[in-house]
């Protein structure tokens, strides 16, 4: 009969997770990650294929979080502008503190890995659709209500304020002194009011 899993496995992909995204795939270790998660290897090599396996769980939990995230500020305050304002703010938020320095994990991998990992670019270009999808959905009802451009589609739209979104959160690891969050939020809001 097997030994009963002695770990909690929430809590090993949170730990795990969070040592890929701070140090990112190639550089971290699977002593970095017994060490984070205070899981012995072998236990972790009997949960997971290996440290690929690992890390694809962890993404995916990552970006379950995100799109739960996306969802509840985009359901915030009364009007579509309103929730854009949320989601922005959300993102304004993803660059401070503890997560300045670490960035967003799913660009940072897009970057490390994307370019020569199908699974991990397949992951992040079904994140992706999913996050513009509400985006557009966002700003459609923005352009119905007259609050928004309508000169642009809200397909364009999204991807302009996805891109901002993504720059300010890119910049930010290195920049964090230099970027008003609050004024970048107002200047991306002009991009798109009518």
């Amino acid at each position: 009969m097997a030994r009963p899993r002695e770990f909690d496995m929430d809590e090993t992909l949170d730990a795990a997770m969070s040592t890929f995204w701070t140090r990112g795939y190639e550089s971290t270790s699977m002593a970095d990650i017994v060490e984070a998660t205070g899981v012995q290897k072998g236990s972790l090599y009997k949960a997971f294929d290996d440290k690929h396996d690992l890390f694809m769980q962890s993404l995916t939990r990552y970006l379950e979080g995100a799109d739960v995230a996306m969802r509840i500020a985009l359901s915030e305050g009364e009007t579509p502008i309103d929730h854009l304002r949320a989601w922005l703010g959300s993102v304004v938020l993803m660059c401070s503190g503890q997560d300045m320095q670490r960035g967003c994990m799913a660009m940072n991998t897009a970057v490390e890995l994307g370019p020569h990992d199908e699974k991990v670019a397949t992951l992040l270009k079904t994140h992706h659709a999913r996050a513009s999808r509400l985006l557009t959905e966002t700003i459609a009802a923005g352009q119905q209500a007259g609050e928004l451009r309508d000169d642009l589609s809200a397909e364009q739209l999204s991807k302009t304020l996805f891109t901002f979104g993504a720059g300010l959160l890119g910049t930010s690891k290195c920049l964090q002194d230099t970027i008003d969050p609050a004024q970048m939020v107002d200047a991306a809001l002009t991009l798109v009011r009518a």
